[in-house]
């Protein structure tokens, strides 16, 4: 599995998540988590903001090259290996476009949510295959091509529709659902006019991906 994203441009792993920030919003002095934090520039621009006073990064490749900028950054593969990290010990973990590259991914938030302080949360961003372009490819082009990136990124071993998304996080006794959004709202695009001028009707085939806030309870 690492050796398959040895391969991607570093580019990949090195993208300020604005719209995960954008989607955390206005909270302080955090203690976050980020599993597939990659570079760790969605970490320190949180931490820049105040949005974040202490940051933990975790990813499959070793690509960061200023580890000492954070409070820890460790290298593996979370779904072979007992979770490195103290319970109860997160206010935040991340989890950006991560589940749907895992084999298990109930697996994973299973053993994540010991990490969560009581009423920490989990911010997961999932891509959505429901979306207008995937649907073309499929079906009016009739192919299922993959690429190095976007809903057919070639690591992707999982996919999802916003539903299944909710299915996935409300499994899970110890959590709650606080907030699911599309990404359109966290972006300026013609697809974003385009959704308020259809009042959200065609929501589902426009949005890219969705974001769920869930809590421990």
């Amino acid at each position: 599995m690492e050796e398959s994203y040895l391969d991607k441009n570093n580019d990949y792993f090195s993208i300020v998540r604005k719209d995960i920030i954008s989607f955390i919003g206005n909270e302080k002095d955090l203690n976050v988590l980020e599993i597939g934090a990659g570079t760790g520039e969605t970490l320190l621009e949180l931490k820049k903001r105040g949005v974040a006073n202490r940051i933990s990064g975790f990813d499959i490749v070793d690509i960061n090259p200023n580890k000492e900028k954070f409070d820890c950054f460790i290298i593996g593969n979370i779904e072979n290996q007992l979770s490195p990290f103290d319970k109860k010990e997160f206010d935040v973990i991340i989890l950006a476009d991560v589940l749907e590259h895992l084999i298990d991914p109930e697996k994973t938030i299973q053993k994540l949510i010991p990490c969560l302080r009581k009423g920490g949360s989990f911010y997961i961003s999932l891509p959505n295959i429901r979306n207008i372009k995937a649907l073309s490819q499929i079906f009016l082009k009739g192919s299922f091509e993959y690429a190095d990136s976007g809903i057919f990124d070639r690591t992707h071993l999982r996919f999802y529709c916003k539903k299944d998304m909710i299915q996935l996080v409300s499994s899970f006794d110890e959590l709650e659902i606080v907030k699911v959004e599309s990404n359109l709202k966290h972006t300026s695009s013609m697809k974003t006019i385009l959704n308020k001028l259809t009042f959200g009707v065609f929501e589902q085939f426009l949005s890219l991906q969705y974001f769920i806030k869930a809590t421990l309870k």
